[in-house]
């Protein structure tokens, strides 16, 4: 979302569409509620007043306090019209009142990380809404400057309010060099309030990547994919990377990690080899190649010697392809072949070519 402006305009259409939406005999008196009140408090008419007031802060700068507003504005929209899908209303709102957020979750709870339509690389501020014995309520979250990727629940009943078992994760990502980097916050239900219960940051979730909960409870709730800088290797943002892709169960004390294996490539496999060569490794060497002779020819031409440069793929290749070129030093270059087996990749064959593909 991008731009800024006061859209007094759109401000009365929806101010008057959600009175409209309720039910005959509301209070229709304005009732301003200090941010400080309980989420629970506003009645319909604030729709009108919270939406100016954000407006005006956002506008001035004052973000914190528009954040708060803007958050009483879109409770004001779900309680008016309960059984419109949630993302989508907040969505709609915010739209309508030139207001910008990231926002994810489904009907249980709905996470939307507000920030300002002109700094939108600036900070932010997530609220958490969802329902409280058929009442709707907000609270504010950590997790501000961070960007919101997805959120899931866990243990919520049937009719969608939380117990003292639920929990909300939200996971976010914090936007280094050329990509991402995952955070994973879990938030447990008490008294009604959520409070946080994990936090598992890059070195826990493997570096820079990106992850996804799944559909459903299921014994493998989160899935991250994330690589790292891989040792003896020059990798831009977009070059190829060795990932990692982990998987996490969900229970009562968060998010526990089930398994961890590296996702199947020829990169992958050249790099894994050429770290057994570094390290002198002969046996894990021999597990990346059709035949044990490569080891020798391939320290014939000393890649087991770091000084002779570091490696990088040629320009124009085809990573996933059965045949690569990679590039070492400033004048080195060779074409790899590369077959499946087992469900991953081996080193075939290799030898010298030119580096005129560069």
């Amino acid at each position: 979302m991008k731009g800024r402006g006061r859209p007094v305009a759109a401000l009365v259409a929806l101010a008057a569409l959600v009175a409209f939406a309720c039910v005959a005999g509301c209070d229709r008196r304005p009732q301003l509620v200090p941010a400080s009140a309980d989420s629970s408090g506003a009645g319909v008419d604030s729709f009108g007043v919270f939406a100016r007031l954000a407006a005006d802060r956002w506008e001035s700068g004052l973000n914190d306090e528009a954040s708060r507003y803007t958050a009483r504005v879109l409770r004001e929209a779900l309680v008016a019209r309960p059984n419109a899908p949630w993302v989508e209303r907040v969505r709609g709102v915010l739209d309508s009142l030139a207001m910008a957020a990231d926002v994810a979750g489904g009907d249980r709870a709905t996470v939307a990380n507000l920030f300002a339509r002109s700094d939108p690389d600036g900070g932010s501020w997530p609220f958490v809404f969802w329902r409280d014995q058929g009442s709707v309520r907000f609270e504010a979250l950590e997790g501000g400057g961070l960007h919101l990727e997805d959120v899931a629940t866990h243990a919520f009943a049937a009719d969608a309010t939380p117990g003292d078992s639920a929990q909300v994760a939200v996971l976010w990502g914090r936007r280094v060099g050329g990509g991402r980097q995952p955070t994973l916050m879990t938030w447990a239900y008490e008294r009604g309030r959520w409070n946080l219960l994990q936090t598992l940051g890059p070195d826990s979730l493997g570096g820079t990547g990106g992850g996804e909960f799944a559909a459903a409870d299921s014994g493998r709730a989160l899935t991250v994919r994330t690589y790292r800088p891989t040792p003896y290797f020059d990798e831009c943002a977009t070059c190829p990377h060795v990932f990692h892709e982990r998987g996490y169960a969900w229970g009562p004390t968060g998010f526990t990690r089930i398994d961890d294996r590296t996702v199947p490539s020829p990169y992958g496999t050249f790099a894994a080899f050429i770290v057994a060569l570094v390290a002198g490794d002969r046996e894990r060497a021999s597990q990346f190649v059709v035949d044990r002779s490569l080891i020798d020819f391939a320290r014939r031409y000393e890649w087991q010697a770091v000084a002779k440069g570091r490696w990088r793929i040629a320009p124009a290749t085809d990573e996933g392809g059965a045949e690569i070129v990679l590039l070492r030093g400033r004048s080195e270059a060779y074409r790899v072949r590369f077959e499946p087996r087992d469900g991953d990749w081996v080193i075939a064959g290799f030898e010298s070519t030119s580096r005129a593909i560069e």
